[in-house]
């Protein structure tokens, strides 16, 4: 057998390897041993994607990857998420620099992931850059000043974006209406939750030349409007336009209809509405509002309508008749409380976004108006979000479901009530799937059977490595499954509220035994109250008993924890010491205040 040296492998063989690994890891393997081998990976340096590392990794990559690459890198991700403090942490390293382009003369894009309130300082730094794309930290609330500095960079200031997407979990964000108009004429592309539609509409005056637009309205505001929706305020350009709302009075159907019929320019239409508006179910009122677009080319709708009293279901036959007359195609389904019809097939890979579908189990029973549509596979849909609200269900109902949407790569289950404890012959196969959310189940009863089935089987989730789970749900789990191991998941997301329960030393003992190879584990409780009485036996628990651990956070909403042992540095610098036994601190980098503790490592 002939023995050859890595370097004399051909390119295209030693590209088809670079594939499976990160950015950081091909920089930090092949950068600086030859020419060639400079030349063979030239692309991988114009992306700079420093998620998922760990400290030690992150200091090598700013100190000694950085200054080779430099000049090189177009993209750059900084992310909070996994990497508590990561964002913060480079700001202060290039303090010094007015811009990032002073340090990074080639970038293009920064996304900026878990945003949160220490990180503002980075924002006057933006000029230059076409795409910023902003995740904002969904464990801590935003201050409003922190949000005003927000508005001001992205949305008030001279900087030529043209992409910005701004992603803002709790509340939505709120423009500042009183300030002087500016406009970004540049601005081509906008992904962004905002707090009413006010907003909107503010923000289709700042950006004339819109092109693309996915937008969500958190709430509706019974004030006055600062901003009307006329011809002359839209944009003139504006091709593809998706709009959610997630509040039942957010957005009615003649809202909607005002603003729809001044953008005759759209192609795309998508909608993902929850709401109480009984136009919303009318087949006439969609063939009127699509009348007005003469260039449209598709239309997505996924509607939500509050109509029953939780007493009987909901018939769905007057609806399907309704939309019978027209020409849309739509699936109609109902529970007991809520009104479901979308438009089908489920194909939305003409979206340059994360297209997401919210469902039911109870469209297992529902009724369409082509049955051929409803059939095709579904396209371009990455998050698949299923509400049970707690109405009896058989685990046959949830797979129907699944099986529909294969390609998904996040699964929200919420309201969990499955009925059956039985063991699941149908089956499925996820292979996309990443990360799964299952909040909450009727009584922190978490069904079993259909858990394993998501969780365990490599041959239906081969990719599954993050889990978001209410404590007592989970805590339920791991007392009837008390010598089980879920080696497979390597990020947990564990949410507490008042019902949960004390957080006790004995249950978490249990919970730590049965996720022995967390590398992230992230815990966001209601009360403080419900875990200050153990609270750094708790944590140091938690740091000792996960090897492989790189980064931790707890948080809460109310009150604060209590942290004697780490209230000033030489006391925090001993508590190092004993549960990491290292003496350079500088290796551990620890957020603590009075509503967060943080360790990355």
């Amino acid at each position: 057998m002939v023995v050859s040296k890595f370097e004399q492998l051909p390119d295209e063989i030693i590209l088809e390897i670079c594939l499976y690994l990160r950015p950081f890891d091909i920089i930090d393997g092949f950068i600086q041993l030859n020419s060639r081998l400079n030349r063979t990976i030239s692309q991988f340096r114009q992306n700079a994607d420093i998620h998922h590392l760990t400290l030690t990794q992150y200091q090598r990559w700013y100190l000694h990857l950085l200054p080779y690459t430099a000049k090189h890198i177009k993209k750059l991700v900084l992310s909070n998420w996994n990497s508590p403090g990561q964002i913060r942490l480079f700001n202060q390293s290039i303090k010094y620099y007015k811009s990032l382009h002073h340090l990074l003369p080639n970038l293009k894009q920064l996304r900026l992931i878990d945003f949160s309130n220490d990180d503002v300082d980075i924002l006057p730094k933006l000029s230059l850059i076409d795409k910023i794309l902003i995740d904002i930290d969904a464990l801590r609330p935003l201050l409003h000043s922190t949000k005003l500095l927000l508005d001001q960079y992205l949305f008030c200031s001279s900087f030529p974006f043209k992409e910005i997407r701004l992603w803002v979990g709790e509340n939505g964000f709120r423009l500042q209406h009183n300030k002087d108009l500016i406009t970004n004429p540049n601005l081509e592309q906008l992904t962004i939750v905002v707090a009413h539609i006010d907003d909107l509409i503010l923000l289709f005056k700042r950006s004339p030349n819109l092109l693309k637009l996915y937008a969500e309205i958190n709430s509706f505001t019974s004030d006055e409007p600062k901003q009307y929706a006329t011809a002359e305020v839209m944009p003139k350009k504006l091709t593809d336009f998706h709009i959610q709302t997630n509040d039942q009075k957010a957005l009615t159907f003649d809202d909607l209809f005002v603003i729809i019929i001044h953008i005759p320019t759209i192609k795309l239409l998508s909608l993902d509405i929850e709401t109480n508006d009984m136009d919303y179910a009318d087949g006439l009122c969609w063939t009127l509002l699509t009348s007005r677009l003469p260039k449209l080319t598709r239309l997505y709708f996924r509607t939500r309508i509050w109509m029953g009293t939780g007493s009987t279901f909901i018939d769905v036959s007057p609806f399907i008749e309704s939309f019978a007359r027209t020409n849309l195609p739509i699936i109609c389904y109902a529970d007991s409380r809520v009104l479901h019809i979308d438009t089908i097939p489920y194909d939305m890979h003409e979206f340059e976004t994360n297209m997401s579908v919210t469902s039911s189990p109870s469209v297992k029973y529902g009724k369409t108006t082509n049955n051929e549509l409803y059939q095709r596979q579904a396209h371009g849909v990455q998050s698949l979000f299923l509400s049970g609200r707690h109405e009896k269900t058989f685990i046959t109902d949830w797979l129907y479901v699944l099986n529909r949407f294969p390609c998904i790569q996040a699964l929200d289950l919420t309201s969990v009530n499955i009925i059956d404890q039985k063991h699941i012959y149908e089956q499925i196969h996820l292979p996309r799937l990443i990360a799964l959310r299952y909040v909450r189940s009727t009584r922190c009863e978490i069904n079993i059977p259909f858990f394993l089935l998501l969780v365990t089987k490599n041959t239906i989730t081969p990719s599954l490595r993050a889990l978001t789970i209410m404590y007592g749900d989970l805590i339920y789990l791991c007392k009837r499954l008390p010598n089980s191991t879920f080696d497979r998941l390597k990020e947990l997301w564990l949410f507490s509220s008042d019902t949960d329960g004390r957080i006790i030393i004995k249950d978490m003992n249990l919970l730590l035994n049965t996720f022995p190879y967390l590398r992230n584990f992230s815990f966001l409780m209601h009360s403080s109250r419900s875990i200050n009485r153990h609270i750094e036996q708790i944590i140091e628990m938690t740091l000792c008993s996960l090897p492989n651990l790189i980064s931790f956070r707890m948080t809460c909403r109310k009150g604060s924890f209590l942290l004697p042992s780490l209230v000033d540095n030489d006391k925090r610098n001993t508590w190092i010491k004993r549960v990491f036994g290292r003496n350079q601190c500088e290796h551990i980098h620890l957020i603590i205040n009075k509503k967060e503790i943080s360790v990355w490592k």
